[in-house]
């Protein structure tokens, strides 16, 4: 089964994952910001796609990211 969640295939298609690329460019403050926004994206969808866990799923993980970004800016 592909992860959807953590680490889905299609943010992986280089030698670095998209978001550290994300970091590279902007920086951990700007990406922790966009983290947060589409957090509240995926919690304002929820039930309107496929999968309710999974959105719920993304959406933790987006807030968990933009925490981390924050503690090691």
């Amino acid at each position: 089964m592909e992860e959807k969640v953590n680490h889905p295939k299609h943010y992986n298609n280089y030698d670095i994952e998209t978001i550290d690329m994300m970091v590279s460019i902007w920086g951990k403050e700007r990406v922790s910001d966009w983290c947060i926004i589409t957090a509240y994206k995926y919690r304002m969808r929820v039930g309107l796609k496929d999968n309710i866990e999974q959105d719920l799923a993304k959406e933790q993980w987006y807030l968990n990211k933009a925490k981390e970004l924050r503690n090691n800016i």
